[in-house]
């Protein structure tokens, strides 16, 4: 969820990384390398991994190259900051959105593929990448396991980051964060946003077991085990992310530590926003090539999981400002009580 202020009091003054932190750093690094180097390899002319030569010199294909390169360029910067001091004077506003989408990209891939994965090599002969692909094998396997990758260490990495930047969010108990003025706008949002968060994944989980009502024809035709797995952790997210913004908002004692429904929150938001956008990308380009025929309930699919993921993200993000305000007030005021005579 993106914050626009500081939402905790800050911790100890920047100090150089430990070991850990460097060696988490150099690991999401190292994975980001193949799939940049792929990247550079495609938009330099190059058509290693492709089976058809003349689909890669698409220019269609060509943006999309060049926006994911920039994609997986920034998440070497973003390591770097969560790594090095420099990165603590870094504004909330400007790290935390990044990390956020990456969360939301990434921790859906890390937990379904591998799993989809391995039900593929057993249930069924057919291989991972399906019959007919454009690219060779190899690059799934090499992206898929660079993405799983970088999304371990860009985790591990900002969990690190925030425990030193904002320490209280992993003590604070979460029936003891104060009800500000907007609360009452804050249960009215989670609550409403949890109504399309059910619905979608409602869908998804219909996809995840076995359904294809409602996709586009040519990715209902290329189905297989790793898709249905992800449909099925995306569920299981966006039901995560609705249910830890309702605990937030109502200041529930259960969980009592207040990270574990922000964590909720955080990815089932990120998820939701990030892959419902991508999928309307998606079902856009299917439309413009498909004209009627490309599953329009696919698209408003997305579209609400892209508006209901930024609602969940946003409401959030007030919540935490809210709280930083009242803790600068509270701060801000003891030297004044302890100066009265």
């Amino acid at each position: 969820m993106t914050v626009p202020v500081e939402p905790f009091a800050v911790g100890a003054p920047a100090r150089g990384p430990g070991a850990l932190r460097l060696a988490v750093c150099a690991a999401t690094v190292a994975a980001c390398v193949p799939y940049l180097s792929i990247k550079i390899a495609w938009l330099s002319g190059s058509t290693v991994g492709w089976n058809d030569a003349a689909a890669a010199r698409d220019s269609v294909l060509y943006v999309g190259n060049a926006i994911t390169l920039g994609m997986d360029a920034l998440a070497v910067l973003v390591a770097c900051a969560f790594t090095f001091p420099w990165g603590r004077r870094v504004p909330a506003w400007l790290v935390l959105p990044p990390i956020w989408i990456a969360t939301g990209l990434l921790a859906p891939i890390a937990l379904a593929v591998p799993l989809g994965t391995l039900i593929q090599s057993v249930v069924s002969a057919e291989p991972v990448t399906g019959a007919g692909n454009a690219l060779q094998g190899w690059v799934y396997g090499v992206v898929y396991t660079g993405f799983t990758l970088q999304a371990i260490g860009l985790l591990t990495a900002f969990v690190l980051y925030a425990r030193r930047r904002w320490p209280e969010v992993f003590t604070v108990r979460t029936a003891d964060v104060p009800q500000g003025p907007t609360r009452s706008l804050q249960m009215l949002l989670a609550r409403g946003a949890a109504v399309p968060a059910a619905v979608c994944a409602a869908v998804h989980f219909f996809w995840a077991f076995g359904g294809t009502a409602g996709l586009p024809h040519d990715l209902a035709a290329a189905r297989n085990a790793p898709q249905q797995v992800l449909d099925g952790v995306w569920g299981l997210l966006a039901l995560g992310g609705a249910a830890g913004l309702l605990a937030l908002a109502g200041r529930a004692r259960r969980p009592a530590r207040f990270v574990l429904p922000l964590a909720a929150a955080w990815v089932g938001a990120g998820a939701m926003f990030a892959w419902s956008l991508y999928g309307l990308i998606v079902t856009l380009a299917a439309a413009d090539a498909l004209g009627a025929d490309a599953a329009p309930a696919s698209g408003l699919v997305a579209l609400g999981g892209t508006l209901t993921g930024l609602v969940i993200a946003l409401t959030g993000a007030f919540l935490l400002a809210e709280h930083g305000g009242a803790r600068r007030a509270v701060q801000s005021a003891r030297p004044m009580a302890s100066s009265t005579p």
